[in-house]
């Protein structure tokens, strides 16, 4: 049976976020639900449509999983039944809750079979989610090439004076800062992320967003960031 107790992993209260200044984080694997047919009734007709678009059943039950999962986590903090939810998009893509919902925020991200949903009442949310060590990352020359590419001076001088063996997870976690920060703009990457800074602490970032500290699984990076 998929479902919060199933899958969820986060507060246990039947609801959350109802101060302002919350921020809920629930983990969620798709290996841990091996039928939806539960959740099936959860889903929207588009959902059931992009859902049927894989061309492997894997890709197509990662898919619904991660929509399912997001409903029950949003319908559990609102105390509605996740079939009830429905969603808007802003001006760049950003997914939000619909009226009768929309005072609740949250942000979602996904890697490597592993779900991350933010969830608060405290401003604009983004969540980010990256597998460390990636080999995406691997070589110290394409390091170099991206960190030319996504970072502000100064956060590339510090990164590249690093020693080269630490460079790999540094810029994973410069990266997981800047695609959250980006994502609680509401702009995802149709802004060019060399054209903000985050650093790699709550002091080093822009003053007026509040940063969380996010423990991961092992073999993962995550951040997270609400904007007023």
């Amino acid at each position: 049976m998929f479902g919060p107790s199933a899958s969820v992993h986060g507060p246990v209260a039947s609801q959350g976020a109802r101060q302002p200044d919350e921020v809920h984080l629930w983990w969620g694997r798709v290996g841990e639900v091996e039928t939806l047919d539960a959740a099936w009734g959860w889903l929207s007709d588009e959902e059931r449509r992009r859902g049927e678009r894989f061309r492997h059943a894997r890709d197509a039950h990662a898919f619904l999983f991660r929509r399912a999962f997001l409903r029950a986590v949003l319908a559990r903090h609102l105390g509605c039944g996740p079939e009830e939810l429905a969603f808007v998009s802003g001006p760049f893509g950003k997914p939000a809750l619909a009226p009768p919902h929309a005072e609740l925020s949250f942000n979602a991200t996904s890697r490597d079979g592993l779900a991350l949903v933010g969830v608060t009442r405290g401003g604009e949310l983004g969540v980010d989610l990256e597998a460390c060590p990636s080999p995406l990352v691997a070589d110290p020359e394409e390091i170099a090439r991206l960190v030319r590419r996504v970072a502000t001076a100064r956060e590339r001088a510090r990164l590249l004076a690093l020693p080269v063996e630490q460079r790999a997870r540094a810029f994973l976690r410069l990266w997981t800062r800047k695609e959250a920060f980006l994502k609680a703009l509401g702009t995802g990457l149709s802004r060019e992320p060399g054209t903000v800074e985050v650093g790699w602490s709550a002091e080093e970032g822009p003053a007026e967003v509040r940063w969380l500290d996010v423990p991961a699984p092992d073999g993962f990076l995550a951040a997270a960031v609400v904007c007023p």
